[in-house]
This record gives structure tokens, sequence and C-alpha cells, in this order.
């Protein structure tokens, strides 16, 4: 009867330990299958970033992205919350206590407001962490510094090819980035993460571009300037 009771409690105490480790692992993979599907609904996110126009202080249409070393803020013609609609994205990183950084995604939907000035109060949701420990991230743009360099002021000087670039503000240059890239450093290697902008969305620009075309390349030099105000402005909203 001692000898039974014995391999009862074995028994137990092994079945006990195993469902203990199987729903621990059971878990992380729970958690890394949620994590895998935050990845990619974010990047389909980052694919759909388009050149929104909002108005400036002085009612004059300016495309709504910034991007630092930290991150950039633009807006996407989709939202990882299904619904559809616009979104204004936030793509960033920040810094823990043991000097490493998260990856974070935070989103504004338009689902009840729309964003209509540069200046308007953004409340993000709650930080979506897709990359809990990297090193060494860097942000880049791929586009022009200047929208002279895109658009000479005169027919002899020649337009400038795009380059990568570590601060990218279109509200002051006057266009939109073409790319933006995040490259990291995992456990697992180096990694990045690639968004193709520019793309014009269906009827988005149209009452806009009809303005810009039939004004001279001075002339829109001179219109995309913004003032001291705006910029500051976008920047504190940043």
């Amino acid at each position: 009867m001692a000898l039974l009771s014995m391999i009862i409690l074995i028994g137990s105490s092994a079945f006990g330990l195993f469902a203990e480790r199987w729903d621990g692992q059971l878990g992380k993979f729970d958690a890394t299958m949620q994590n895998a599907r935050n990845v990619m609904l974010v990047q389909e996110v980052l694919d759909s970033l388009v050149p929104y126009m909002a108005y400036d202080t002085r009612g004059q249409p300016k495309i709504y992205f910034e991007g630092n070393r930290n991150g950039f803020v633009a807006v996407s013609s989709k939202s990882i919350y299904g619904r559809a609609g616009f979104a204004v994205v936030r793509f960033s990183v920040r810094q823990k206590e043991d000097l490493a950084y998260q990856v974070i995604y935070e989103e504004w939907p338009m689902f009840d407001d729309v964003l209509r000035s540069i200046d308007q109060p953004i409340i993000f949701s709650s930080p979506l962490i897709l990359f809990d420990s990297v090193t060494n991230p860097r942000f880049e743009y791929f586009g022009w510094a200047d929208l002279e360099d895109k658009f000479p002021r005169d027919d002899i000087t020649l337009p400038k090819p795009p380059s990568w670039l570590k601060n990218y503000n279109a509200l002051a240059i006057g266009l939109s980035p073409l790319k933006a890239a995040l490259r990291f450093t995992t456990l697992s290697g180096d990694l990045q993460v690639v968004s193709i902008l520019a793309r014009k969305k269906p009827g988005l620009l149209n009452s806009y571009m009809g303005r810009f075309k039939k004004q001279s390349a001075k002339q829109l030099l001179d219109n995309q300037r913004p003032s001291e105000d705006d910029d500051k402005r976008f920047l504190e909203n940043w």
C-alpha cells in the first residue's frame, strides 16, 4: 500500500511538472505567434503610407511627415484595428534601462475624426512593442534634402538624385520621402523594416495637383516654405 501511494505521488508530481512546463511553452508559443501577427499587420500599414495633406496656420496644404533618428510620424491609408480608413501612425524606438531599445508602433485611427491641420492634437494608442531588445537602431529616409534639389529654380541646373537622410521634415522640404527604413541588430542578426512612400492614393492629392501644375518652379518653392511657427508646432506634436 505504501509502495502504491509512493508511485501515485511520484506520478502526480511528474504530471504536475510536465503540465507546468507545457503551459509555459504554450504561453511562449502564443506570445510569439501574436507578436509575429502584429509585425505583419504593422508592416502592411507601413507599406500603405501616403503623402497626406494637412493645413498649416496660413491655410496652405502641407505634406504630413516628419522623421528623425528616433522614428517618424506619418499617415497611412490602413489601420491595424481593421476598420477601413486612414490613420496617423508613429513608428519609433525607445531606450530601456539596460541601454537596449524597444521598437514600438502607435496609431491614431481616423474613425471619429480626421487630421485637418499640422498642429492638431494627436492622442496615440498604447504602444505596441514589436521588438523588445534591439541594438544600434538607425532610421533613415530616402528623398531630397530640399525642394530645389528636385525642382531647380532655373532651366540650367540639373535635378539632384534622392539620397538617404538621417532627418526628414516634409513640412519644410515640401516633398514626402520615397522610402523610410529602420535597421537594427538582434540576437538573431541584423534586421531592417523598409516602407515605400509617395504612392498617390486615388483622389488624395487631386484637389491640390491642379493648383500646383499652374505654378512656376519658383512659385512652388515659395509656397512650400513653412513659417517658423508652423515648423515649431509640428515638432512639438512629434
